[in-house]
């Protein structure tokens, strides 16, 4: 046997070591997707039974709070499926992993250094009650959530809670500015949760909310009484994604579920949430409107995220009057 043989051989026994010790130990997901995130974690676990896994669910705004308050000592190994805003405004508390999946993903959904991947496009929309306003009474635009018309008929996600309430307030800023801002938080209610907002629209407890479109055609799919309007002025076209946490205690098994999360596999599982992935050959859901024929306008992530303490600033400053 030559030395290139024994090599060879010495290299595969140590990439098997390195899997078997992977395949066992523990794993704790920050989960802020819901039923989306639930099914990719469960799939991960039919895949390696040896990983104990913890999932701690929660909102966006409080995950990466907690992210933050753990910086120097993590307690968690992978966060799954939070807006790309929050990524960018806390680039140091992610760790560069480069996937065999980077080819499947555009390049504009994946960061620079690999430190996050794009998931799924949570479009955002205006869900209303049918029976609660009729078809000429339904807001259009963005601007016209500030109309007088919609006072105390509007609920909304506390954006320092939530990643998507705060990406529809940058939403928000960056076509009209504060002016408008301003109107529409005097017309809306806000809840502690996103949940809350397209769950009260169903009920019939508020006639109009903004939510990502997959909580819409959800309850359209369960039998609710609400429509999707996308606004004509655009929504962004924005993402979600999942990382590794810097400094993780299990980070081995981290990049194991990053891979996984990263998959076909469990892109379709994602999919199969009316969510849209961002993977290049993953088609998108059923009954959902083309992502080409979705009214969009150029949304900046960056502006978003650079401006995010400001903007939250600003909107704790109304808030409170």
């Amino acid at each position: 046997m030559n030395l290139k043989s024994l090599a060879l051989i010495a290299a595969v026994g140590t990439l098997m070591s390195q899997t078997a010790i992977a395949q066992e130990g523990g794993l704790v997901v920050y989960n802020p997707a819901g039923d989306a995130g639930e099914l990719i974690i469960d799939g991960f676990r039919e895949k390696f039974p040896g990983i104990s896994i913890s999932a701690i669910n929660a909102g966006v705004g409080e995950l990466f709070t907690r992210m933050a308050a753990e910086k120097e000592n993590p307690q968690g190994d992978v966060v799954l499926c939070a807006s790309s805003e929050a990524f960018l405004a806390n680039p140091d508390l992610f760790a560069p992993h480069e996937s065999p999946e980077l080819p499947n993903f555009e390049s504009d959904v994946v960061a620079a250094d690999h430190s996050f991947y794009g998931c799924s496009m949570p479009l955002q929309a205006f869900i209303v009650n049918t029976n609660l306003m009729s078809e000429d009474q339904y807001p259009r635009t963005w601007a016209d959530l500030a109309a007088p018309e919609l006072e105390g008929k509007l609920v909304l996600a506390n954006p320092s809670l939530s990643g998507s309430a705060y990406a529809q307030l940058a939403q928000i800023l960056q076509l009209y500015g504060w002016d408008v801002a301003e109107k529409v938080m005097n017309n809306a209610r806000f809840t502690t949760s996103s949940q809350n907002v397209f769950q009260d629209v169903g009920r019939g407890e508020t006639e109009v909310g903004v939510t990502g479109e997959v909580n819409i055609k959800t309850m359209m799919d369960e039998g609710y009484p609400v429509t999707a309007i996308y606004p004509e002025d655009g929504t962004g076209l924005r993402f979600d994604a999942s990382a590794i946490i810097a400094g993780g205690p299990n980070p081995e098994n981290a990049k194991l579920f990053l891979d996984y999360a990263n998959s076909k596999e469990a892109h379709e599982l994602i999919v199969s949430t009316n969510r849209r992935s961002v993977r290049k050959d993953v088609a998108p859901p059923e009954g959902l409107m083309p992502t080409s024929e979705v009214p969009t306008f150029p949304y900046d992530a960056d502006l978003a995220a650079s401006n995010r303490d400001e903007n939250l600033a600003k909107f704790d400053e109304l808030f409170a009057q």
